[in-house]
C-alpha cells in the first residue's frame, strides 16, 4: 500500500511541471498604417509607389509561452526586421533587436506589453500579456 502512494505521489509530481506550464497564445499583429514616407528628394511617397510592400500581419507569427516570446519571420521577401517590447505600465524597452528570421527572448516581469515589428516599408503592432 505504501509503495502505490509513493508511486501515485511521484507520478503527480512529475506530472506538475507539465499542469502549470502555461499554453502558447498567438499574438495579434496589426498593421500600422503610415503610407507616407520621406524620401531624399523632400516629397512625401507611398511606400508602394516606391516599390515596397508594407508587411502584413500573416508575415510574422509572435507567440508568448509564459514569459518566452518568439517572433518568426514568414515572409522570405523581407530581409530583416527590428523588433521593439516595450512594458505598458512603465514604458521601458525590454527588448530592441534585429533579426532576420526568427527571435526568442525571455520577458523579464509580468505585466502588459506592446509589441511591435518594423521592417523597411512599414510595421505591424501586437500586445501581450506575461503573467
Amino acid at each position: 500500500m505504501k509503495t502505490k502512494f509513493i508511486a501515485l505521489a511521484l507520478g503527480v509530481f512529475l506530472a506538475m511541471p507539465f499542469a502549470l506550464h502555461a499554453d502558447e497564445v498567438v499574438i495579434t499583429l496589426t498593421e500600422v498604417i503610415c503610407w507616407e514616407t520621406l524620401t531624399g528628394d523632400g516629397p512625401l511617397d507611398s511606400s508602394s509607389e516606391m516599390g515596397q510592400t508594407p508587411p502584413r500581419p500573416n508575415d510574422f507569427r509572435a507567440t508568448i509561452d509564459g514569459n518566452q516570446l518568439s517572433i518568426l519571420k514568414q515572409e522570405a521577401s523581407i530581409p530583416s526586421a527590428q523588433a521593439v517590447v516595450v512594458n505598458a505600465s512603465t514604458g521601458s524597452v525590454v527588448v530592441n533587436e534585429q533579426f532576420t528570421t526568427s527571435l526568442q527572448k525571455s520577458i523579464p516581469t509580468t505585466g502588459v506589453y506592446a509589441l511591435r515589428i518594423q521592417t523597411i516599408s512599414g510595421a505591424l503592432v501586437g500586445q501581450f500579456i506575461v503573467q
